[in-house]
């Protein structure tokens, strides 16, 4: 499945007001609430951040979890009107955001990994990045992920 067609726009949030990681990460993690536990999605991702930070640099974050609850990738986009201090590996602060839940059993893996790959090589082009920063609707970002995957 493309990462275009696994986000719809109740799964983006553009210009979310976050002054810590944690205040993004609670942005991120309320569309994917419906069916799952608010608490334990944050617990999970806070505690996921505290093995290393998910700040992959150039002011792109993508934290990430597999629970047990996930039976299929689930992928949020966000966007922080000011950028947010995510302990990124180039000490930049991150501005774009793909959140990230995975299931846990071994033969759901496949998809996960492969999503989390999809999010990287994406993040990769400094067009898209800059694009991505500037959109003004949730469509936009779709077509965005649309015209430039792989």
């Amino acid at each position: 499945m493309k990462l275009s067609e696994s986000l719809n726009a109740d799964r983006i949030v553009l210009d979310f007001d976050a002054k810590k990681k944690e205040d993004a990460i609670g942005a991120l993690a309320d569309p994917v609430v419906n069916g799952y536990d608010r608490d334990t999605i944050l617990n999970e991702i806070i505690e996921r951040e505290k093995l290393g930070s998910t700040g992959v640099g150039q002011g792109v974050a993508i934290p990430h979890v597999r629970m047990a609850e996930v039976m299929e990738p689930a992928v949020v986009f966000g966007r922080s009107a000011k950028p947010v201090d995510f302990d990124a590996i180039d000490d930049e602060p991150c501005s774009l955001f793909f959140l990230v839940l995975g299931p846990t059993s071994a033969d759901a893996q496949d998809g996960y990994l492969k999503t989390m790959a999809k999010i990287s090589r994406l993040m990769r082009s400094a067009d898209v990045r800059s694009k991505l920063a500037s959109v003004a609707t949730a469509d936009e970002v779709i077509e965005i992920i649309a015209a430039n995957e792989a």
